[in-house]
C-alpha cells in the first residue's frame, strides 16, 4: 500500500468518525437545550466524505430523521462518498517504480531523458532509427517502465513513456499523436503497451492506422478493430503469465 491510498484511508475513516460524533453531540445538546452545531456544519462534514458517518449518526442517535432536506442530502452525500472516495483509493493503490528504475531517468551521453508535453517522458538517442510510444498497464506506475525505454533508445529507437492520469492508459489513447508531433523528424513510428496499455495503443492504432508502422503487445492483445491497419505486429507472452485471460487473447 502506496502512500497516498494511506492518507486517503485514514482521512477517510477520520471525517466519517467526525460526523458520527458531531450528530451525537449535537443530539445532546439539542436535550439538554445547550449551544448547537449548526446544520450546515454537519451537512458540510457529510458531503466532506463523512457520508456514512453522518448516516450512522442519524439513525443511532435518532437525530435530523424527521429534517426532509437531511433525509436527502445526507444519503446523496453517502452515495458521493463511496464513489468518490472509493475511487480514490482504488486508484491511489498502484504498482511503484523503485529506485532503480527511477535511476535510469537520468540523461547520459548516449541517451537524452527529458519530459515533454502532454505529461510524457522522452529517452532520445543521438540518431533515432524510429520511435516509440509505449503505454503503461494499468494502475502501475508508468517510471516502471524506464529501464526498457532506456534499453530501447541505447538501440536507437527514440522512446516515449505515457505517463496517464490515474495510472490508466485508456485515460491517454491520443498521447501518441502529440508525442509524434514533437519530434518530426522520426519517419517510423512503434506504438506499444503492456497489458491494458496494449489496448490503449491498439485503440489508436485502429483511429490512426495511417500514422502507425508497428504495433507491439507485451501480455497484452487488441480489443479494437485492426482489419485497416497495415503494420508489423509483435507480441510477447510469458509463458508462466497467470494474470492473462489467455480465451481473450486468443480472440484478440
Amino acid at each position: 500500500m502506496g502512500i497516498e491510498t494511506l492518507a486517503i484511508g485514514i482521512y477517510l475513516a477520520v471525517i466519517n468518525i467526525v460526523a458520527f460524533v458531531a450528530f451525537g453531540l449535537d443530539k445532546r445538546r439539542a436535550k439538554r437545550e445547550e449551544w448547537r452545531i449548526p446544520e450546515r456544519t454537519l451537512l458540510v462534514l457529510a458531503f466532506l466524505g463523512g457520508g456514512l458517518g453522518a448516516v450512522l449518526g442519524m439513525l443511532a442517535f435518532r437525530h435530523k430523521t424527521r429534517k426532509l432536506r437531511f433525509r436527502i442530502l445526507v444519503p446523496i452525500a453517502l452515495v458521493l462518498s463511496l464513489l468518490v472516495g472509493g475511487g480514490a483509493l482504488y486508484y491511489s493503490d498502484y504498482y511503484h517504480a523503485d529506485g532503480t528504475a527511477v535511476a535510469t531517468t537520468t540523461s547520459t551521453e548516449s541517451v537524452e531523458v527529458h519530459a515533454i508535453g502532454g505529461g510524457c517522458i522522452a529517452f532520445i538517442p543521438q540518431d533515432p532509427v524510429a520511435g516509440m510510444v509505449f503505454y503503461p498497464g494499468a494502475k502501475v506506475e508508468a517510471m516502471a517502465y524506464a529501464p526498457l525505454m532506456r534499453l530501447c533508445a541505447e538501440q536507437g529507437v527514440l522512446c516515449v513513456l505515457v505517463q496517464p492520469p490515474l495510472n490508466f492508459a485508456l485515460l491517454s489513447i491520443n498521447a501518441a499523436q502529440g508525442a509524434m508531433a514533437q519530434f518530426p523528424q522520426v519517419d517510423t513510428w512503434i506504438v506499444a503497451g503492456h497489458s491494458l496499455g496494449g489496448v490503449a495503443a491498439s485503440q489508436y492504432a485502429s483511429e490512426n492506422p495511417d500514422a502507425v508502422d508497428a504495433l507491439v503487445f507485451l501480455a497484452s492483445y487488441p480489443a479494437a478493430d485492426l482489419s485497416g491497419f497495415a503494420g508489423s505486429t509483435l507480441s510477447i507472452v510469458g509463458t508462466e503469465d497467470g494474470v492473462l485471460n489467455r480465451e481473450a487473447y486468443a480472440d484478440g
